[in-house]
């Protein structure tokens, strides 16, 4: 189990080397607030929950890769110097039901993630777009959907300011 949410955090910390850099019109959506992760998850959480998303899974991601540094040897470990990363796995079992009826392999654009980055009293939240998975695809409207759902969440994250 411990082995599958470090293999878990390091795709999450893939992720950002791919995604952080992009403007919002690329395939990763990213919100920059002017706090510490400390103040940033529980106000995104708060807003996923009002956004009628549940979330079903909070990793450190980037303590669990730190604790396991000794036996993995990573390169280069977090050369960005971010104090903290975290991931977050949330749903709508709605919009899961709605992709898997238009196009049932789109379905494994849910559940969806994203991974939050903190560091210097900042935070980037960055969140895969579900449009980016399903292009050229019967599902590509669900997952607009799906996305503006989202960013509509994390918008409303108090101090979000979309990362252009």
């Amino acid at each position: 189990m411990k082995l599958k949410l470090l293999k878990a955090g390091l795709a999450a910390l893939g992720l950002w080397s791919f995604g952080v850099g992009i403007a919002s019109a690329g395939p990763v959506y990213v919100e920059t607030i002017a706090a510490p992760m400390s103040k940033v998850m529980p106000e995104l959480q708060k807003a996923l929950g009002q956004h009628h998303f549940k979330v079903v899974m909070h990793l450190n991601i980037l303590k669990m890769i730190q604790a396991k540094q000794a036996m993995l040897h990573i390169p280069d470990l977090n050369k960005p110097g971010f104090s903290d990363v975290q991931s977050i796995v949330f749903c709508n079992p709605f919009f899961f039901n709605q992709l898997l009826n238009t196009h049932w392999q789109s379905a494994t654009a849910c559940p969806l993630t994203l991974t939050v980055y903190s560091r210097g009293g900042k935070s980037y939240i960055a969140y895969p777009k579900r449009t980016a998975l399903t292009a050229n695809t019967p599902a590509v409207g669900v997952a607009k959907k799906i996305d503006q759902t989202v960013i509509g969440a994390l918008s409303s994250v108090p101090g979000a300011q979309a990362m252009r």
